[in-house]
């Protein structure tokens, strides 16, 4: 089974070593397009709608944008995926569950984001 450790992720990546950073960014956007429309036949890949619904995650540093991505991706990998919602708030941390298994909760006046757990029903923290 697939790990999420850092060190098997580099070791299975080493193939992707030779593009630039806006290759992989492009790479990495075209695959998870493709993961959301198999799993939602009807789901829109269009530029627009991507940034709108991302639009609540615009104050993350490119970093932090990273870590989250890759979290979310070995989240999908360990949890077998499944459609996702994005729940954002201004001033409140997540406390209700959501409408979906697999959901992402950003509050925008601190940065703070956590993760569904669906299996133990609670919102786990990703960045504090």
């Amino acid at each position: 089974m697939a790990t999420c450790s850092a060190q098997d992720l580099l070791t299975a990546a080493n193939c992707f070593d030779c593009l630039t950073p806006f290759q992989l960014q492009l790479a990495r956007t075209s695959l998870l397009c493709q993961i959301l429309q198999q799993r939602q036949h009807m789901a829109s890949c269009d530029a627009q709608s991507l940034l709108d619904s991302a639009k609540c995650l615009d104050c993350l540093t490119p970093n932090q944008l990273a870590l989250v991505s890759t979290q979310l991706l070995c989240e999908i990998l360990n949890a077998g995926g499944g459609s996702g919602c994005l729940v954002c708030s201004e001033n409140t941390d997540p406390v209700d569950a959501p409408d979906c298994d697999c959901a992402l909760a950003y509050r925008s006046d601190n940065g703070r984001l956590w993760f569904w757990s669906a299996v133990r029903a609670v919102w786990d923290p990703i960045l504090t």
